[in-house]
């Protein structure tokens, strides 16, 4: 198993602490000032380097936003899951309905055809019976002398309601005078 770069670097600052703890206590025993101002050096390296590699973790550890990630891609997955079921319990009922629509289209048609056929049926048998009432009414009319056919005259003179025999047109052999503003020509 090789050790990822994170790895080396935490043994790393590891062992540059312990080092660097280990010289300046050393120096210290031995009364090394110089010694033990570079062991105090390396540990200070060694913890700002620990800080460091802390920091960046903590800065770019994704750890809790891929569980997040992970969390939403589940819950979109099951959304969209539930969206396709939806979706094709909708078309399966538009289907339904379309189908129930056309049955109840076709239903309909064939119960307008049959009232229409009644309808012209009951017009006809009204019809006829208003036919026959008007024909035995005119027969009864003719047979009671009530409805006499016109009668045709001979001649298309307009006969004045007040005419006197004096007054009667001359017979066609005379001419009459003519008459122009009341005044009388022989």
């Amino acid at each position: 198993m090789s050790p990822t770069s994170s790895t080396r670097a935490t043994y790393t600052t590891t062992l540059l602490l312990l080092a660097g703890l280990g010289l300046t206590l050393h120096a210290a025993w031995r009364d090394q000032l110089t010694h033990a101002l570079a062991g105090v050096v390396l540990t200070m390296i060694a913890l700002t380097a620990i800080i460091l590699t802390t920091l960046k973790r903590w800065i770019t550890s994704t750890t809790a936003e891929r569980a997040d990630l992970a969390d939403a891609q589940r819950a979109a997955h099951t959304e969209h899951d539930r969206y396709l079921a939806a979706r094709a319990d909708l078309e399966a009922e538009q289907v339904r309905f379309t189908r129930d629509m056309a049955a109840q289209r076709r239903q309909l048609v064939e119960t307008l055809k049959v009232e229409r056929q009644a309808m012209q049926d009951e017009f006809a048998r009204l019809t006829g019976e208003l036919s026959a009432d008007a024909t035995a009414i005119a027969l009864s009319w003719i047979q009671g002398n009530k409805l006499c056919p016109p009668e045709r005259q001979r001649d298309n003179l307009i006969r004045f309601p007040k005419q006197t025999e004096e007054q009667a047109p001359a017979p066609q052999g005379q001419s009459e005078r003519a008459r122009e503003h009341g005044v009388v020509r022989p």
